[in-house]
């Protein structure tokens, strides 16, 4: 089988040359494979990337990378690197993971085992089981869970380790989601997958560039990626939360002509703010509908078609001194 690893990379050169170590050293016990690694650099201005490899790979077959012209974000990273993958390679299966070390190379044989028994092409996501972050993040992560859950109806337990057969890239590189969220993307593709569980390593080095501010921009981008069922649920929120509002007027009518303990200009005071509440749940869900219908003529960023706008270039780190079309790509 002939497997490419991806991965992207922004100024952790240092933690992805060990990764790319220890992928030799797995996939040298599994010679059943063909693998190449693509390294996307995301816009790296820190650290210098490097040229060549610091070790003799044994069972990589080709090391390549691939320059963005500007920083993106690993999940727009992610889009630009499949679009790239679509156009320029050929082989059975995409691997995609993170460069930290967070996502270990000794799962990836666990992964196209999964996919290689599946009995059509299906994706394999690498499911969390032991988490290594604190309780705030965890907090954190269950509660952007449940709220996925509520407003789009699926349940995202997976990030972006993960096998792809080679066909799914014909799909998702036509999804514009793809520029926000791949994970979720994949969910919206309703594309056949499977989860493993797989234990979460420590960084190799270093520290995150992820934030708590990055982190939610993050999960809302997971939303916004399925923006026609979130849009749809909340509009209906609304809409319900506005009919409770006005059914509400005729009970402070009610108590306001029933009651004799009230306090007086309480019901007009009360009726008020339910009218104000009201009218703009109202207005907000109209708001929400025709955003939601000018989002569905508008087809904003492609994969397939606006990715080489990003890309600088591609060149390779091993074989050293090899053409720039490695022996592992197509046409």
């Amino acid at each position: 089988m002939r497997i490419l690893i991806t991965m992207p990379v922004y100024e952790d050169w240092p933690s992805a040359m060990q990764l790319c170590q220890g992928l030799d050293k797995v996939f040298a016990k599994a010679k059943a494979h063909q693998v190449s690694v693509l390294l996307v650099d995301d816009g790296s201005t820190e650290t210098a990337c490097p040229s060549e490899l610091p070790f003799r790979p044994v069972a990589l077959e080709n090391v390549s990378l691939l320059s963005l012209r500007r920083n993106l974000g690993h999940q727009r990273a992610i889009a630009i690197a499949l679009a790239h993958i679509h156009k320029n390679w050929q082989g059975n299966a995409v691997v995609i993971m993170d460069a930290d070390g967070e996502d270990r190379p000794q799962d990836i044989p666990l992964l196209l085992k999964a996919m290689e028994n599946a009995p059509r092409p299906t994706a394999v996501f690498a499911e969390r089981g032991k988490r290594l972050e604190n309780v705030l993040f965890r907090s954190f992560y269950n509660a952007y869970r449940a709220l996925h859950r509520i407003v789009t109806g699926r349940d995202i337990r997976f990030g972006n380790f993960s096998v792809l057969p080679w066909s799914h890239l014909d799909t998702l590189v036509l999804f514009p989601e793809m520029w926000n969220h791949y994970a979720a993307t994949f969910l919206k593709s309703r594309l056949p997958y499977v989860r493993v569980r797989c234990d979460r390593a420590k960084r190799i080095s270093g520290e995150s560039h992820m934030n708590y501010v990055s982190l939610l921009i993050h999960g809302l981008s997971a939303l916004f990626a399925n923006q026609e069922v979130a849009g749809t649920r909340l509009l209906l929120i609304m809409l319900v939360a506005t009919i409770a509002l006005f059914l509400t007027i005729p009970t402070v009518i009610g108590v306001r002509i029933l009651s004799h303990l009230a306090m007086p200009g309480w019901a007009t005071m009360i009726m008020g703010l339910l009218v104000i509440l009201a009218s703009q749940a109202l207005i907000a869900a109209f708001l929400l509908m025709f955003s939601m219908m000018i989002e569905r003529s508008n087809l904003g960023f492609l994969p397939m078609r606006d990715y080489a706008y990003f890309v600088r270039g591609e060149s390779a780190l091993f074989p050293q001194g090899s053409r720039h079309q490695p022996p592992f790509q197509g046409p």
